[in-house]
């Protein structure tokens, strides 16, 4: 399903979005043309101009993968058949950002919420959503950091203090473990078990979520440290989607580890005119390279993959 890009300000339209969407996604499944598709969405929605890339789906998409466009941070809404993870929830203050994308995606209940690593990037607005009224959640999924690298942040606090308030517990990411969640398989990668990593981004929960013959890797901002160790498990990192690490950061992305992921596409988190310089010219190079397709939220603002298995679909907005 197509939603309406968070940049825009036409929030009144919600409901109107929300039908046209259900409309396009029907006719999608019949298996029109990419050329219909586009065409009906830029006459339907008219000034948010959406564009369809990639495959035309020829069955249902039971794997959806929302890159949400919080700025300079992560929040990912995986959409498995009729579950829901959001991996990330952005920067503070940007809970409300997320909450807005789930109403509109039609999610009332998240059966994960996955917070990849405690900074503030990541998690600042999970307490937001954790609260909310709005949302049921079943599960969270959170790294254990050494005592040493354990966060003293009031964000982390926050985080922690409305887990507790909703009688929610926290899962450990396991390596090895695999979740069914309705035909999609949800893989955990890393963190090791007994982790002690120097670094809190090195804590990040890799995940790999496969449905048929499509998967898409997710990795917070594993550095080229946890790349290295994972290269050297007995794991099959390949991917057609690759949710890049560190919003683009050459302090991961190497060479090595995108050759074994080897993705078809490739979705970078990441603010406007940011002072880190993200994404690195350097790891775009190397996707260039491995004939990858990269999207970033601060040129396309949100994006969606959706797969039936065999084809992905990509939704861009074009007028940011």
């Amino acid at each position: 399903m197509i939603f309406p890009n968070s940049k825009t300000t036409f929030r009144s339209v919600i409901s109107l979005v929300l039908s046209a969407a259900i409309f396009i996604s029907a006719v999608l499944f019949t298996g029109c043309t990419e050329e219909d598709a586009d065409k009906m969405l830029n006459e339907i929605f008219g000034w948010l101009n959406y564009e369809i890339q990639g495959d035309t789906l020829d069955g249902e998409a039971k794997l959806k993968m929302h890159v949400i466009d919080v700025g300079q941070g992560d929040s990912i809404l995986m959409q498995c058949g009729e579950c829901n993870v959001l991996i990330d929830c952005g920067e503070n203050g940007m809970g409300d950002t997320v909450l807005s994308y789930l109403r509109k995606a039609g999610v009332s209940h998240l059966d994960w919420i996955i917070g990849t690593h405690p900074h503030s990037d990541h998690i600042g607005g999970m307490d937001t959503v954790i609260k909310s009224r709005d949302i049921t959640i079943d599960h969270v999924m959170m790294p254990q950091t050494s005592k040493s690298m354990t966060p003293t942040t009031m964000t982390y606090t926050e985080v922690l203090s409305a887990i507790k308030k909703k009688k929610l517990k926290i899962t450990r990411p396991v390596p090895g473990t695999e979740y069914d969640l309705d035909g999609v398989t949800m893989l955990v990668l890393s963190p090791q078990k007994g982790a002690n990593y120097n670094d809190l981004n090195d804590y990040s929960i890799v995940l790999k979520f496969t449905y048929e013959d499509v998967s898409v890797l997710t990795g917070g901002d594993a550095s080229k440290k946890i790349e290295r160790q994972l290269i050297t498990l007995d794991y099959d990192l390949s991917a057609d989607i690759y949710k890049v690490s560190h919003h683009g950061g050459r302090d991961g992305n190497s060479s090595a580890f995108l050759n074994e992921v080897n993705p078809k596409y490739a979705a970078i988190s990441v603010g406007d005119d940011n002072k880190y310089g993200h994404p690195s010219q350097e790891v775009l190079n190397i996707l260039n390279k491995v004939n990858c397709e990269a999207y970033r939220t601060d040129l396309d603002g949100d994006i969606i993959f959706e797969s039936d298995g065999k084809n992905i679909s990509i939704a861009i907005s074009k007028d940011n």
